[in-house]
């Protein structure tokens, strides 16, 4: 900043600081003078400022940029580059994108309603073909593990790009099943296979020669949907009993009961002269207002009304009954 003086020579500006309201003033009069190179006064004439140049975006904005860039190379270049570094320079810095190859592999896969509804719909359709208690029990202990394979990534929703190592969750504890110290956050009652326990079911006991395999194989040939109406109240009564149950470690419940019911005399009637042609199956008639076991599910839906009250307020109880839409029940 130049050395102001007044007309006569007087000096009214330093040179340095800030104006004072005087030559303020006199600047604007055009009162004010400098000396040139010869040193004699000429009218000082300010400069004028240029406004600095306002932004045209925000970081977030040069960011989301810089990322569509990143992304379109990306799919321009294939991935046969190892990683691309995409710069770019803001009044904030240089933002740097690095776009690394990634694997290809692909575990999309069922979610949870999906695989339970997969699971009422196989076990209910097979159960008419006369399959026998054993059969029953085989079908639900293999169609775990292949829905189990089926299952979305443990860590979400199915996705695409995922790490080929990423691995699936169990997902379900199943009873009657084979103990383990793994807990889920879903339950599964299989309400017709025989109960943890059962005499149907084999047994190792110690003798003087060795292991003996002991077991009343009877109830293994019997028909699984005509003898599966009497393991319902000790397969709930199980369930309510577990340590898992009792603690609220499961935040969803399945029972399943794939008999069908029906409601009305006449819907009975049409159903059984609909199939006698066929050979249909002729399976106990029940409807939700006669179930043998009606008490005993009662008693259970108490149970977990116990527990969403006391112990875990987000459980949920969905009854999967024949080939009917699944019933939530209100606990």
């Amino acid at each position: 900043m130049p050395i102001l003086y007044d007309e006569q020579g007087t000096q009214i500006y330093a040179g340095r600081g800030k104006y004072s309201r005087r030559a303020r003033t006199m600047i604007e009069q055009r009162a004010a003078y400098r000396r040139n190179e010869d040193e004699q006064l000429v009218v000082y004439v300010p400069e004028q400022q240029t406004p600095l140049p306002q932004r045209a975006s925000t970081l977030d904005e040069d960011t989301l940029e810089l990322k569509r860039d990143a992304q379109r190379l990306g799919q321009q270049l294939g991935f046969g580059l190892d990683e691309i570094e995409v710069r770019r320079e803001t009044p904030e810095g240089v933002l740097i994108a690095h776009l690394k190859q990634i694997s290809t592999a692909v575990l999309a896969g069922l979610d949870s309603e999906q695989a339970a509804k997969l699971m009422q719909t196989l076990t209910y359709w097979m159960l008419r073909q006369n399959i026998s208690v054993h059969d029953h029990d085989e079908f639900v202990r293999n169609m775990h593990r292949l829905v189990n394979e089926m299952r979305v990534p443990s860590s979400g929703a199915a996705v695409l790009n995922r790490e080929g190592s990423q691995t699936r969750e169990e997902a379900v504890n199943v009873l009657p099943g084979t103990p383990t110290s793994n807990v889920y956050n879903e339950l599964w009652v299989h309400a017709f296979l025989p109960p943890n326990r059962h005499r149907c079911r084999p047994s190792v006991q110690q003798e003087e020669n060795g292991n003996s395999i002991q077991s009343d194989g009877q109830v293994w040939h019997e028909p699984a949907l005509m003898a599966g109406t009497e393991f319902v109240c000790e397969n709930l009564h199980q369930a309510s009993s577990l340590a898992s149950f009792r603690q609220g470690r499961h935040g969803i419940i399945r029972v399943y009961l794939p008999y069908n019911p029906r409601s009305t005399f006449v819907e009975e009637y049409e159903v059984n002269h609909d199939f006698r042609d066929r050979g249909h199956f002729h399976e106990p008639h029940f409807t939700q207002e006669n179930e043998p076991w009606r008490n005993c599910l009662e008693r259970f839906i108490d149970a977990c009304a116990n527990i969403k009250n006391t112990v875990r307020s987000d459980l949920r109880l969905i009854i999967h009954r024949g080939n009917e839409a699944p019933q939530e029940v209100i606990l």
